[in-house]
């Protein structure tokens, strides 16, 4: 092993622990390396090692609802639900009441956090008015994350005080090229959800091989300035009947090398790291998560009436334990504690118990 390379991973790992993000010089020559090579094992050893410390040793499993399979008219290239590839034949949506039950199903089995995801001009008010129903129907202290379309600093605030705990959003890789969509448009929502009570979760995605390392560097950066509660790196999928069908796709070997490069330079100023589609082997480069898919899927032309690829919370409870994570939310929303009677309901406020308002509200604002 290159003896300069082991010192520069040691000292990221060092200041990361501390809470310091790396300069895009460093992250690009980490980035430059060979996913192969004994430097990057290293990398993806002491990436581990700094996933558990993040997390307090704590491994979420986001078990996903795709809501709505629609045609867009937006057409980003490697999306299967663009009007123009004609892969939709057949518009299906789920109901409340579905909802509730996939819900309950997911959290009967050990889910930490339920993501609902929409296509781009799905009505968040429907959504929004469905969390009550959802969190009064199948108690407990799981999060909800909202995967949904553009968003104001009003919709954000509303989105929480409706029962939802966090929501993903994110620039991404060459958009404006790849996709029709403003990136201004795309960092205004990343700001409303960020300045907002709720936590913000975003990736580097969708990942190919025709991706540089510099572009890489810089969309980790411009990630960071925004402030981020977590963030993981995604492969992009190239279906069959979109503008990238038959394009290579990048390696499991090179995602690795991409998630433990991410979990180690942004230090703890992150909570938590993913890399999706899921691989046991993320658990030992820096990932903290998991995600579960049912439901309506950019990724795939069918609706999934079953676990996307066969992969389901049990599977992936078994693999964050083994690799010596509990399987639990490494910060819970105070608002629906593990035990006793949510004060979020509502309904008459002396009936319920706030918790200590000088508290954290939910990690990023403490």
């Amino acid at each position: 092993m290159n003896q300069e390379t082991k010192a520069l991973i040691d000292r990221v790992f060092d200041e990361g622990s501390r809470g310091a993000s790396q300069p895009r010089e460093v992250i690009i020559a980490l980035l430059e390396l060979d996913p192969a090579s004994e430097e990057v094992a290293y990398l993806k050893e002491r990436a581990a090692e700094l996933a558990h410390l993040a997390t307090g040793n704590s491994a979420s499993i986001a078990g996903a609802i795709g809501v709505d399979l629609c045609s867009c008219d937006m057409n980003c290239k490697f999306c299967s639900f663009g009007t123009a590839w004609g892969l939709v034949e057949e518009d299906v949506i789920y109901s409340k009441e579905e909802i509730i039950e996939l819900v309950r199903e997911y959290v009967e089995a050990g889910v930490t956090t339920i993501t609902l995801r929409s296509t781009e001009f799905y009505d968040l008010n429907v959504l929004s008015e469905w969390l009550a129903d959802i969190r009064a129907a199948v108690p407990g202290s799981y999060l909800i994350n909202l995967n949904v379309g553009e968003m104001s600093p009003a919709m954000a605030e509303a989105a929480y005080q409706a029962g939802a705990t966090s929501a993903y959003h994110v620039v991404r890789m060459r958009e404006g090229i790849d996709t029709p969509f403003d990136v201004g448009l795309r960092w205004q929502t990343i700001d409303a959800i960020s300045n907002s009570p709720l936590r913000w979760l975003t990736c580097v995605e969708p990942l190919g091989v025709e991706h540089t390392n510099e572009e890489i560097a810089d969309r980790i950066l411009e990630n960071l300035a925004h402030r981020p509660y977590a963030m993981s790196v995604m492969a992009r999928v190239n279906v069959p009947g979109t503008p990238f069908e038959g394009m290579e796709a990048i390696s499991e070997e090179r995602m690795l090398h991409l998630l433990a490069t991410l979990r180690l330079v942004v230090g703890t100023k992150v909570r938590s790291c993913g890399m999706h589609p899921a691989t046991p082997a993320a658990l030992y480069a820096g990932a903290s998560s998991f995600t579960v898919e049912r439901g309506a899927n950019p990724r795939d032309t069918s609706f999934n009436t079953e676990v996307w690829r066969g992969f389901t919370v049990e599977e992936a409870k078994a693999l964050i334990e083994e690799a010596g994570f509990v399987c639990r939310s490494e910060n819970p929303d105070p608002r629906f504690p593990a035990e006793g009677k949510p004060w979020w309901k509502v309904g008459d406020p002396a009936d319920y118990v706030m918790p200590d308002p000088t508290g954290p509200c939910c990690g990023k604002h403490s």
